[in-house]
């Protein structure tokens, strides 16, 4: 610790001499920089209960201590692991403000006091961390939070990967995502701040005013055999080390991309979501709380490729011993040809004609299974499929496969108007190397298939 300069004042003398009591107006300390280092030894002392209280630790021989206004600003603070040298969070410009601190008996007993103050203020220009494996760098601007509204807010939050696309993809080992996240305008509602000190996070709401959210996976790279069970999203919540109790969480217009690159057209599709305004309620770990209501719901209201709405309803049942969720949803009308974007590179497929008219899926699922309906209603299909020429990125279409396709494939559904339309049961059992985002797109794809007259 070093300390620029520390500027006392309003100390009443006398008191401090003749009755051990240290009463003033306000201590001021200037930049200090901290440097908080991890060893990793011995007892975590946060965790141990020491045998004398700590305001008599404070205190001395002193009776007691009563400052209107501790202040420290422009505060540097640094924390490291020690084995490594590696810097772990680094706060910059950060500005804590204790109102009406006293440390005595009477005020050790009382509950409003956080330490040893009535009121607290912390604020930091930028907070930020790198990832272990060097990929991200996490950063948040302009943290603020407040004792007296019960309330914390930042103006962002982002997580960004260190390298480009294509240098991500070269550093990794197995296949995996690339995640470029940014969440603007932060503010968290009647935030319990001493139970926060405690480890615990309990929060009425959580609102997030812009997000953008890109995704990128380059499938030519290899997969790692590791076993995703245990992994849903409900399932990850419930092994945050700390209890977690959020009332609601709100995005109001996010934008959402999600970019693959596909080894057999060397070219990337993008399924993008615009407007994207999604609701979580009951986000929580907490077993007492778990007691009382076991579902975690998500609601998303989107815009599917900027065309089409988009409505997709999670259920995640906490704590359930097979990792139990619901989904789901409904899709708007689409010309297909809007959509080649997405198969061309993906398929790689070509969409020459027809119009989505309505598509709906409800589906259960666990850890290992996932059952469900799909319904998909659409007329005059008309499909091409493409290869790529060989020493370039050009798709040309394969006339043959394509006339047979179409041979194949049911042009409509229903297939007269009279006709009922065809609902697909569907029935999978869960590839356990993959995502639960995975596991539902595979789910409907099998119904899209089996709709279409493909069994294969």
């Amino acid at each position: 610790l070093e300390i620029q300069s520390i500027e006392v004042s309003g100390v009443k003398t006398p008191r401090a001499l003749v009755d051990k009591e240290i009463v003033g107006k306000k201590i001021h300390i200037r930049n200090p920089a901290i440097q908080i280092i991890y060893t990793g030894e011995g007892k975590d002392s946060g965790r141990v209960v020491p045998d004398e209280e700590i305001y008599k630790q404070i205190l001395g021989d002193l009776n007691k201590i009563q400052v209107d206004t501790v202040e420290i600003s422009g505060a540097s603070i640094i924390t490291k692991t020690l084995k490594t040298g590696k810097e772990n969070i680094r706060l910059k410009n950060a500005s804590i403000r204790l109102m009406d601190v006293a440390v005595d008996s009477v005020a050790s007993k009382d509950d409003s006091r956080l330490v040893f103050s009535k009121q607290i203020f912390l604020s930091a220009e930028k907070v930020s961390w790198t990832s272990d494996d060097n990929l991200y760098n996490f950063v948040s601007d302009s943290i603020v939070i407040n004792t007296s509204d019960r309330s914390a807010s930042a103006k962002d939050f982002l997580i960004k990967p260190t390298l480009g696309e294509d240098a991500f993809v070269k550093k990794l080992r197995a296949q995996d995502d690339r995640f470029d996240f940014s969440f603007g305008r932060i503010a968290i509602h009647n935030l319990d701040v001493p139970a926060l000190f405690n480890e615990r996070v309990t929060a009425d709401s959580i609102h997030i005013r812009s997000a953008s959210l890109n995704i990128y996976r380059d499938l030519s790279i290899p997969r790692d055999k590791r076993s995703r069970v245990g992994l849903y999203p409900h399932q990850m919540l419930e092994k945050i080390p700390v209890p977690v109790t959020i009332k609601k969480i709100v995005l109001p217009g996010a934008f959402v991309e999600y970019k693959e690159r596909n080894p057999r057209t060397t070219r990337a599709g993008k399924v993008q979501f615009h407007n994207t305004y999604t609701t979580l309620t009951n986000v929580t770990n907490d077993k007492n709380a778990i007691k009382k209501d076991n579902i975690l719901s998500v609601i998303v209201n989107t815009r599917f490729m900027n065309m089409t709405p988009l409505r997709v309803a999670w259920q995640f049942y906490l704590a359930h011993p097979k990792g139990r969720f619901d989904v789901k949803g409904d899709l708007g009308s689409i010309r297909f040809t809007d959509v080649n974007v997405i198969t061309e590179p993906m398929g790689p497929a070509r969409l020459e004609e027809g119009k989505l008219n309505d598509f709906q899926f409800s589906l259960a699922g666990s850890d290992y299974n996932m059952n469900g309906t799909v319904k998909m209603l659409y007329e005059d299909l008309k499909v091409s499929i493409l290869e790529r020429e060989e020493g370039t990125k050009k798709l040309d279409k394969k006339n043959v496969a394509s006339i047979a396709a179409n041979i194949i494939i049911k042009n409509s559904n229903p297939e007269k108007k009279k006709d009922d339309p065809k609902i697909i049961t569907v029935q999978l059992e869960r590839d356990t190397n993959r995502s639960i985002f995975y596991f539902v797109w595979k789910s409907l794809f099998k119904g899209i298939k089996e709709t279409v007259g493909i069994k294969k």
